[in-house]
């Protein structure tokens, strides 16, 4: 007699590891969740816009405690699954904003990202499948999270241009995990500029709240 047991797997959360009920109205529009409810709220969408330079620049989420914990994961702890979970329900949204853009990634120092096996930026931004273009390169294992503000303003003194990336006329979405002071993003949209980027936007996952631009990152 064939068994009746389910074949299907119960989903769980990749945050904290619940089960997901597959019931509830999520259900209707992500057939395949990747957070519970309760740590679907935690995260608290932003949607922050700004102006950062001249550059237009959108965050998704403030850098609050939820994300701080996840993005750590992420980085400090190569939790490679953990990347889908941020963009994951506005993935439809972001690739229908910019669909006609290409991605620049915010640089990350060599030996840093080959000791973790990834680019971080890379791996939240992928979820949007739109094509990336690695224009821009860091020279230096600097780390933001040790600069303070002023420091932080210095930062595009260690990023250089890839001679084999042609931007002339493509519009350019800059990506970047965290916006605190915006030095990076600004120094980045400067390079792109100056080889031509027919258009330039800012995209982050998550913006550091005004009154901590000045604090160290941990």
């Amino acid at each position: 007699m064939p068994s009746t047991r389910s074949v299907i797997a119960t989903p769980f959360c990749k945050v904290c590891f619940a089960p997901i009920r597959t019931f509830d109205f999520v259900s209707f529009w992500d057939p395949h969740p990747l957070l519970c409810g309760k740590c679907r709220a935690a995260m608290a969408p932003f949607w922050h816009h700004e102006t950062i330079g001249k550059w237009k620049a959108f965050s998704l989420y403030e850098y609050h405690e939820m994300i701080q914990t996840m993005l750590y994961q992420l980085k400090g702890c190569g939790d490679y699954e953990m990347a889908k979970t941020f963009l994951h329900d506005y993935v439809p949204y972001l690739r229908w904003r910019f669909h006609s853009f290409v991605l620049v990634p915010a640089p990350s120092y060599q030996a840093r990202e080959e000791a973790r096996g990834f680019n971080q930026v890379e791996a939240i931004f992928e979820e949007l499948r739109l094509p990336f273009c690695h224009a821009i390169m860091k020279t230096s294992d600097v780390k933001q999270a040790d600069l303070h503000w002023k420091e932080r303003q210095e930062i595009g003194k260690y990023l250089i241009w890839n001679k084999t990336v042609n931007v002339a006329g493509k519009r350019v979405l800059f990506v970047d995990d965290l916006l605190t002071t915006g030095a990076t993003a600004k120094a980045a949209c400067h390079l792109l500029e100056k080889h031509q980027a027919k258009e330039i936007r800012i995209l982050a996952m998550a913006r550091t709240p005004k009154n901590k631009e000045n604090a160290k990152i941990p």
